[in-house]
């Protein structure tokens, strides 16, 4: 590959508080989750990276955690800069082929980074590792149209989950079977179609409860709930309290952060 300048690297062990920040940065950032899963969005983009699997989040694109870290969390990261050349072979996101082999170079990165004069060896060790993802690529070409199935209908629920959609016409829409996607989402994303459209629907239904003043029934309507008492016991299902009660707590919130 060539050109990869490490910039740093560690060990993230999670103790069951607080989230990925969200930033944007400027070099591109690999990340490898040892254990239990990582929830994290990237521009657009929603990603459970569980264990033994990578994702490289890519420079001057905002991203941040979507869910609190788990107590069982820990994943390495490296940070560096390379021409965006250099990432065309890499897939995004994937299972490493050999997991063994990201735990090996990620602890020896972490330490000859402790070492004075060692930039050029970091940078080879952080070569290395990008050639594992070019290596996952490389092994999941027959899973490839599968996994662009899956990402083509999360995309599609991104755009347009406030729209009275189903999974029926998402599979209109990618021209297959509706119990065929239902399969490959469930087994690429963790959840079904449906499940995903209300997470989306959810998750801007509480940011429009964090920032706007329209009524709970307009926000409901608006990201794509056409039944109210179905999306109250949606969200409270997800968040543990009623719409009502989350929009006071996140008041009282930015209330006492104004007041520091």
């Amino acid at each position: 590959m060539g050109k990869i300048k490490f910039e740093l690297a560690g060990l993230f062990i999670s103790n069951g508080k607080g989230r990925h920040l969200t930033r944007t940065i400027p070099g591109h950032e690999l990340i490898f989750v040892k254990s239990g899963v990582l929830h994290i969005r990237a521009g657009t983009e929603f990603f459970e990276v569980k264990a033994g699997q990578y994702l490289i989040l890519y420079k001057n694109v905002e991203h941040g955690g979507t869910a609190d870290y788990a107590k069982d969390l820990s994943f390495f990261w490296g940070h560096f800069t390379c021409p965006d050349s250099v990432l065309k072979n890499c897939r995004q996101y994937g299972n490493a082929a050999r997991p063994e082999y990201f735990t090996q170079y990620f602890t020896l990165l972490i330490n000859e980074q402790k070492m004075p004069d060692n930039q050029r060896t970091c940078s080879l060790l952080m070569e290395i590792l990008l050639n594992e993802t070019s290596r996952a690529a490389a092994d999941e070409v027959s899973k490839y149209k599968v996994s662009e199935l899956a990402d083509s209908a999360r995309r599609i629920v991104n755009l347009r989950f406030a729209e009275n959609i189903s999974t029926a016409d998402v599979a209109a829409e990618l021209n297959c079977s509706r119990d065929y996607l239902g399969k490959v989402f469930r087994k690429a994303v963790g959840c079904s179609i449906l499940q995903y459209i209300n997470y989306m629907r959810l998750r801007q239904s509480a940011y429009l409860l964090r920032t706007s003043v329209s009524s709970i029934k307009e926000i409901a309507f608006f990201c794509g709930f056409n039944d109210l008492p179905h999306f109250r016991r949606l969200f409270f299902r997800r968040y543990s309290m009623t719409p009502k009660q989350y929009r006071r707590v996140q008041r009282v919130s930015n209330s006492n952060s104004m007041n520091l």
